[in-house]
């Protein structure tokens, strides 16, 4: 492995956190027209909604004003107009709740170890926000956010500008994203493997791509990678391939000739592995 490629919400950072803290803000400024209750009701809405969107890969299915309309509907709230003023506090309260997942620091320090591209998709303002805001602009070599590019995941050609920057080949990187629509699919379009970080143990949908792997969060995905990276052969070995090099002078990197990720599974502690009609999941032992 030559290159790792990290997502940003809901793979290093907690968007469910950052949404449910900025539209509680966001209502809190309208406390004279709408109760705490009821105002509590509308934000788990609209994240039911929200999520809802996102397992579909539909969010152009309904604009965040009507999101944000629907989920006062559902809450027995009959003040449309609330929904702008909602919106708009929205937008003043944005990076309140910005923090990385459980996990994520491990993941960073594992992926630190390879050239390493963010992908995301997004607003470069918003986007960059969020990375300041988080203190990753030191920890990442390459940031790729879909506002700036130009094109957004799952459009390969995010994917092949990401192996450029790195030096990487396709077979030789992996990305590892919550998305099975944006970062598994686009991932498989530029035949680049992947690590869905999928913690409700989701099906895959029909007609996309199966991940190599499934874990259950960040610190799943850095044991991937950890392993990967002593497989090479230890730090004098990285700092050879950071430089673009590869000390064993092979060309098929930490996985080998053939070989997949999945084949590093069973050295990831609590996971095991599952292969079924040519699919490769994990699971936590015991669970």
């Amino acid at each position: 492995m030559r290159a790792v490629f990290l997502d940003l919400d809901n793979t290093l950072a907690d968007e469910t956190a950052h949404m449910r803290c900025a539209y509680t803000a966001a209502l809190r400024d309208v406390s004279d027209r709408i109760s705490e209750p009821t105002a509590g009701a509308v934000v788990e809405h609209y994240l039911l909604i929200a999520d809802d969107l996102s397992r579909r890969d539909a969010w152009d299915e309904i604009a965040r004003l009507g999101r944000v309309e629907l989920a006062l509907e559902r809450a027995g709230v009959g003040d449309s107009n609330l929904a702008a003023l909602i919106v708009a506090g929205y937008d003043r309260h944005y990076y309140e709740g910005v923090r990385l997942l459980a996990g994520a620091r491990r993941l960073l320090e594992a992926a630190s170890t390879f050239p390493t591209c963010l992908i995301t998709n997004g607003s470069s303002d918003r986007q960059r926000g969020k990375i300041d805001r988080l203190g990753l602009d030191g920890r990442l070599r390459h940031v790729l956010v879909s506002g700036e590019f130009g094109a957004s995941k799952p459009d390969a050609a995010i994917f092949a500008r990401a192996l450029e920057l790195t030096g990487a080949s396709p077979k030789d990187a992996v990305m590892v994203g919550d998305s099975i629509h944006a970062d598994i699919a686009g991932a498989a379009r530029a035949g680049v493997r992947s690590i869905w970080i999928n913690p409700l143990g989701l099906p895959v949908p029909d007609g996309l791509a199966h991940p190599d792997a499934v874990v259950s969060g960040p610190a799943e995905a850095a044991a991937f990678i950890e392993r990967a990276a002593r497989a090479d052969g230890g730090p004098d070995s990285r700092a050879g391939r950071l430089r673009g090099n590869d000390e064993r002078g092979g060309k098929d990197g930490v996985f080998g000739p053939g070989r997949s990720i999945v084949d590093w599974i069973p050295a990831c502690a609590g996971m095991t592995v599952r292969r079924r009609r040519g699919v490769n999941t994990t699971s936590r032992t015991g669970h």
